[in-house]
């Protein structure tokens, strides 16, 4: 494993760090798990934010959607949702914080408390592990004492970075949110 020249750390998106955020859509990054090698989708997401980089960083801190929700239009009600990016420096990533704030469980149509990603080019250097953490320790912060981190079953590198966090399944199956056919691993994490 590589080790980090310089750990990385959370911070809020903004208009100055937009320009790392598009070098990762045009090198083919995409800021939402699920659409990984979606070219179409990362297109339109770049095109977007050439267009209008003010409304761009406004949906990136307040209208995240589900990416294959059998109702794109289902409402998130009554949710708090913090966007964050993974920074070393430069853009790494993307990180999101998402919760009922009244009763602390996942919004509906959501999966999961938290997301994230790392551009493909940091992966495998103990990003996600670092952010990972960062945004458990903000969880706690915030009065949340459990979390729900949901994963492709195939996808190892995740379930490495949330079982290293001490994340133990707790179900196993498909989430609204994304294809009926794609099987997940919903993992509990004490906070």
């Amino acid at each position: 494993m590589i080790t980090l020249a310089k750990t990385p750390v959370l911070v809020t998106p903004t208009m100055d760090g937009l320009g790392g955020y598009e070098d990762a859509l045009k090198r083919g990054w995409s800021p939402d798990p699920r659409r990984v090698g979606d070219a179409a989708y990362i297109k339109a997401e770049l095109a977007a934010l050439r267009k209008d980089r003010v409304g761009a960083l406004d949906r990136i801190l307040n209208h995240p959607a589900p990416a294959h929700n059998a109702s794109p239009t289902m409402p998130v009600n009554h949710t708090l949702w913090h966007a964050l990016w993974i920074s070393d420096g430069e853009f790494a990533g993307k990180a999101d914080l998402r919760y009922v704030p009244e009763t602390g469980a996942v919004p509906q149509g959501v999966p999961g408390h938290i997301g994230y990603s790392v551009v493909p080019w940091k992966q495998g250097r103990g990003y996600a592990t670092a952010a990972l953490r960062a945004l458990i320790d903000f969880a706690r912060s915030k009065g949340l004492t459990e979390l729900q981190i949901l994963c492709n079953v195939e996808n190892l590198a995740s379930r490495t970075v949330i079982e290293r966090v001490g994340g133990e399944v707790d179900f196993v199956g498909p989430h609204p949110s994304d294809w009926l056919e794609q099987v997940k691993l919903y993992y509990r994490v004490r906070v």
